[in-house]
């Protein structure tokens, strides 16, 4: 009876540890076709993965979290702003359902406060008052998580340089966000081979950019 038990156990650790290579494998497959996807079709088929994966992970939110950002992703590319929401309330729901499953996850409320000006950008004048807040909101949760996280200052700087000078934005106010976030990047090490790990290339390009036009 000692050896049945010991054999069970056995099998259930093997059949465990296939189970987690099979979805770090699914995983990374994905995320590399996240980073190179270029059209709205080609986002929303990595998307579907994502959300595939997590139908057979339901206690992992990294396949919500980029399946959310996915849909982020395709709003910035849709021209039609009606059609833009509807992208972005898939992005929410997907996002809603990782809160659920990790509530105190930094990298959640970092995309949370890049999901609101999405949303933002499709009537600036009509929805600045109500998404700015909640951008700011979300991007303190984020820091108070993980003040290390480098794409809160990348948001922040961002943020930052498309606000009018006259409400206290403006290119001299991102520049020393632009070069935190630059110095968090630089020494920003990802919890896993699968953890959120972007912005780091558009940041520097936009630092680079900022830079060279006070040299002017």
């Amino acid at each position: 009876m000692k050896t049945l038990f010991i054999i069970l156990a056995l099998v259930t650790l093997s059949f465990t540890g296939f189970s987690n290579e099979a979805y770090q494998k699914a995983m990374s497959h994905s995320i590399e076709q996240l980073y190179q996807a270029k059209s709205i079709a080609e986002y929303v088929e990595v998307a579907n993965q994502f959300e595939r994966i997590s139908n057979n992970e339901k206690t992992e939110w990294l396949p919500l979290y980029y399946a959310s950002f996915a849909y982020i992703m395709i709003s910035f590319q849709e021209p039609e702003n009606a059609k833009k929401d509807t992208y972005l309330d898939q992005a929410q729901k997907y996002l809603d359902q990782a809160m659920v499953i990790e509530p105190n996850e930094s990298e959640l409320y970092l995309l949370q406060g890049f999901l609101y000006p999405s949303r933002m950008n499709i009537n600036p004048m009509n929805r600045g008052i109500v998404y700015i807040g909640k951008m700011t909101a979300s991007l303190d949760k984020a820091l108070e998580l993980n003040p290390d996280n480098p794409r809160i200052y990348y948001l922040r700087a961002t943020m930052t340089f498309h606000t009018p000078e006259a409400y206290g934005g403006g290119a001299a106010k991102a520049l020393p966000l632009y070069q935190m976030a630059d110095e968090k990047f630089r020494i920003f090490k990802p919890k896993t081979e699968l953890s959120p790990n972007w912005g780091k290339e558009i940041n520097e390009a936009e630092l680079k950019k900022l830079q060279e036009a006070q040299k002017q």
